[in-house]
């Protein structure tokens, strides 16, 4: 494979290049082959370091991205540049680095580049070059997060998207974009979960005065599914398909900063939950909606209630997994997960993430409660004692569309009712009465009323699924704490 004449020796007045790395492999596929690691040995003094891999995608069947690490950690990882024979590019300097790389201090010692065989359906060859450059070396950014920013001091009901890509990683737009774009969709929170790195965070801290909370993010995606890390301040290594580093590591990782783990769109086919030695108590939060995996939900959904029965406790989540914020199906505020906070911020949607008192939505407002007879209440992922007594639960909706209400007690369906008319400006309520006389757990179901419900030949029949929801609440508990 022949390069061009950005690896050439002489880079420019004052600058000179030097390959210290030039390996070409030939692959198979084989089970094991998750990660190829190279390494080389980086001198004093270098004012960059840099990588190239080129590799032939063979219409589909091959896709590798690659990433830097220097002797103290990660520095950057880069994919998915588009079909046909090409390369990867990735470099660092003390002030500046690709997209998807780390800036700072270029440390002499063994440096490694790692190959990631994201699909390897065919043989391939690949040929990975890393280079340093000697020149004037700049001062190494310093760069602090501001991690006590306060958008909104007010306690209350904040809407957001916990599931969006820039070009730090494969999302098509910058950084600065894709924040303006959810802005512009009237979101109060965004994470931005880019695939491996967590470069974006840099550029995210320029733009904290803007009106929205940013969540500092990444998204593992390994090669039998992927998992959103959400309120890390810290990069936690994402590559977890090795004897000595799993995603239990990463999950365990995450709690050890704070964070909350994320299994994302379980389902997704070729990006579907595959890790079934995972321990789901490391899980803290599940996509229960993402808005392009369509039927997939349902299964998602089933999965989710599975869990809950089995005694986990998993907060219920959406998001849309954007990588466009222009394209109609990933445009921002289609789907959207409402959570109370005692405050818009980082740490206040983040608290708010982990004390459950959250929906997920495509349209509707909606408050979800529970009272006893002697004056006990919960709202969503609180818990009412088990005693025997009736419970009363309460269905307030905001809605531009009629709306059925389906009561789910322990995965099962208890009680559906027709929400009714669809009026924008006047919350709309039912309440609904069970005994229970076990521990429970209960969830609510919004669903479009299509008019396919209640059909004539059967009218007990009323359908319901990924493509009438409209809100899905998290549960309310009975004898659990």
């Amino acid at each position: 494979m022949k390069h061009a004449n950005l690896l050439s020796d002489e880079r420019g007045e004052g600058v000179k290049r030097r390959i210290i790395l030039d390996v070409q492999e030939h692959i198979v596929p084989k089970p094991d082959c998750h990660y190829i690691e190279h390494t080389f040995e980086v001198p004093p003094n270098v004012s960059k370091v840099g990588l190239r891999l080129n590799f032939d995608e063979k219409a589909g069947n091959v896709q590798l991205y690659i990433s830097l690490h220097d002797p103290t950690g990660f520095r950057g990882h880069t994919q998915c540049p588009g079909p046909e024979a090409h390369a990867l590019d990735l470099w660092v300097r003390p002030d500046n680095a690709t997209e998807g790389a780390l800036p700072g201090a270029l440390p002499s010692g063994t440096w490694r580049a790692q190959v990631d065989c994201d699909v390897l359906h065919e043989e391939t060859d690949y040929h990975v070059i890393a280079y340093v450059e000697f020149g004037p070396v700049a001062e190494p950014i310093d760069f602090t997060y501001p991690e006590d920013h306060v958008v909104e001091h007010e306690a209350g009901w904040y809407r957001g998207e916990l599931h969006a890509h820039s070009s730090e990683s494969d999302g098509r737009y910058a950084v600065e974009t894709v924040v303006q774009a959810a802005i512009d969709a009237g979101l109060d929170f965004l994470s931005l979960t880019d695939h491996h790195t967590t470069s974006h965070w840099r550029k995210l801290a320029r733009l904290i005065e803007h009106p929205i909370a940013l969540l500092r993010s990444c998204e593992i995606t390994a090669h039998r599914g992927h998992a959103s890390l959400h309120g890390i301040h810290q990069w936690v290594d994402v590559y977890v398909d090795r004897p000595d580093w799993t995603m239990n590591h990463a999950a365990t990782a995450v709690h050890e900063q704070g964070g909350l783990f994320c299994i994302n769109h379980a389902f997704g086919g070729g990006t579907a939950w595959r890790y079934f030695n995972f321990d789901w108590r490391n899980a803290d939060l599940m996509e229960i909606h993402t808005h392009l995996e369509g039927c997939n939900n349902d299964a998602q959904i089933s999965l989710w209630d599975r869990l809950l029965s089995s005694g986990y406790r998993i907060v219920g989540v959406g998001g849309t997994d954007v990588h466009d914020p222009f394209h109609d199906h990933e445009q921002f505020g289609q789907v959207v997960t409402w959570v109370f906070a005692d405050e818009l911020s980082e740490k206040g949607i983040l608290a708010g993430l982990r004390r459950g008192n959250i929906y997920v939505s495509r349209g509707p407002k909606l408050r979800f409660t529970a009272s006893c007879e002697n004056g006990e209440t919960a709202g969503m992922w609180e818990c009412l004692p088990q005693h025997g007594l009736p419970v009363t639960f309460h269905i307030d909706v905001l809605s531009q569309e009629p709306i059925r209400a389906f009561l789910i007690k322990n995965g099962f369906l208890l009680e559906q009712r027709l929400v009714f008319p669809g009026n924008p400006d006047e919350w709309q309520s039912r309440s609904l009465t069970d005994t229970p006389h076990e521990r429970s757990f209960y969830r609510l179901e919004l669903h479009s009323d299509t008019g396919i419900g209640g059909r004539r030949d059967y009218p007990e029949v009323y359908w319901r699924d990924y493509s009438t929801m409209r809100a899905l609440s998290n549960p309310i508990w009975i004898g659990e704490r």
